[in-house]
């Protein structure tokens, strides 16, 4: 069973969730009530509506793995760069890496994505085994298919 609210008395709030919220509204529910209770007690206390939960795990769409954070949180085109830049044969990487970067082909379309979903397709084990990368020599994945993807894309949403 879920909490209709919690009191943190450190930051002298009520968090509530969204149906505790819409029922509170109403004078004469038993939240209502609650409330007001708790709130001649604490007049200080601030109510906050919880609109989600942050989710503990991820699950990826393409492989199915559950991760315990957002496996794509810091992965930016800075820690991208710098992942390529640290490995022994980077002029293979790079040009692609590059290119995608800063494509002029894709300008309607967010390049981060095609930038992001090369990267994980060119490097899978970057998560589990960085080290991989190091010793073993990884054929550059062709960047065709990525854009081509990508501007199938844009063209269906403008289409629509």
């Amino acid at each position: 069973m879920k909490k209709a609210y919690v009191i943190d008395y450190t930051n002298s709030t009520i968090t509530v969730n969204s149906s505790f919220y819409e029922k509170m509204q109403d004078p004469t529910s038993e939240e209502y009530k609650l409330i007001k209770a708790i709130r001649a007690d604490y007049p200080e206390m601030r109510i906050v509506n919880r609109t989600h939960k942050t989710p503990t795990k991820y699950v990826s769409k393409s492989t199915g793995e559950t991760f315990n954070c957002n496996q794509f949180k810091n992965l930016t085109y800075k820690n991208m760069r710098g992942f390529i830049e640290a490995l022994p044969n980077k002029q293979d990487y790079l040009p692609a890496y590059e290119f995608l970067e800063k494509c002029a082909s894709l300008p309607q379309t967010s390049r981060y994505t095609v930038v992001r979903k090369w990267f994980v397709a060119q490097f899978p084990e970057f998560r589990k085994n960085p080290l991989f990368y190091l010793y073993n020599e990884v054929k550059v994945v062709d960047i065709t298919p990525f854009i081509e993807e990508e501007q199938t894309r844009a063209e269906e949403k403008q289409a629509s």
